[in-house]
């Protein structure tokens, strides 16, 4: 009897072992399987987390550490203030001698022309977001397209030919400062969660490629 008690007591510590170990390994199997659902919103918890930090897309790597809208706006603002402020310090010179001095309006002429390729550098550096490039990009085209004609201003040799540029430069004026409203405008839209990275991504333009401002 003690032989047989002994031994149906180890098939009974044998089947409770065998149940444990099925439990455990099917709750090892949930949780695997629990961690993998996790990890699959990750990327869409990820990106509603930079939206709702306002964070731009193309300065947007691992974590929340981003530029925000409203950083990235307000250097904006700073570069164009700057840059357009001189443009009109420069062309209120120009007005200044366009018609009584020759050399004195190619100087101020000159001053401008730097001002607007300084502008159009410092656009080729700025890290827009995806959405704003385009319209960026335009802004550009109508930069350069005034700097041609300046260069071919400066070729005159009266200032009747040099005033007969002005129109011109008048209408390329008024294109620039319709971009730049337009600019600023997308510039400040916040971005949702599906125009955000996934994780790795910095969305094309990562830190770096652009200077982030402090």
């Amino acid at each position: 009897m003690t032989s047989y008690s002994y031994a149906r007591g180890g098939e009974d510590s044998t089947f409770i072992g065998g149940v444990i170990i099925a439990i455990v390994a099917s709750l090892s199997a949930f949780l695997v399987l629990l961690g993998l659902v996790y990890a699959a919103g990750t990327p869409g918890r990820h990106q509603q987390a930079l939206a709702n930090a306002g964070c731009e897309p193309n300065l947007s790597p691992n974590g929340l550490a981003c530029t925000t809208v409203w950083q990235l706006e307000g250097r904006w603002t700073a570069l164009t203030t700057t840059a357009f402020g001189q443009l009109n310090t420069d062309v209120a010179a120009y007005d200044t001698d366009e018609f009584q001095n020759l050399a004195a309006a190619k100087v101020a002429l000159t001053a401008e022309l730097t001002t607007a390729r300084t502008l159009d550098h410092t656009l080729a550096q700025f890290p827009f977001p995806p959405d704003v490039v385009a319209r960026a990009n335009a802004l550009q085209m109508a930069i350069r397209a005034r700097v041609g004609l300046i260069v071919e201003q400066l070729k005159s040799s009266s200032l009747v030919q040099l005033r007969s540029f002005n129109a011109q430069i008048d209408a390329g004026a008024a294109a620039i400062q319709k971009d730049v409203s337009l600019v600023h405008a997308i510039l400040y839209i916040r971005p949702t969660a599906a125009q955000e990275p996934t994780g790795g991504s910095c969305g094309g333009v990562c830190p770096g490629q652009g200077a982030q401002p402090s």
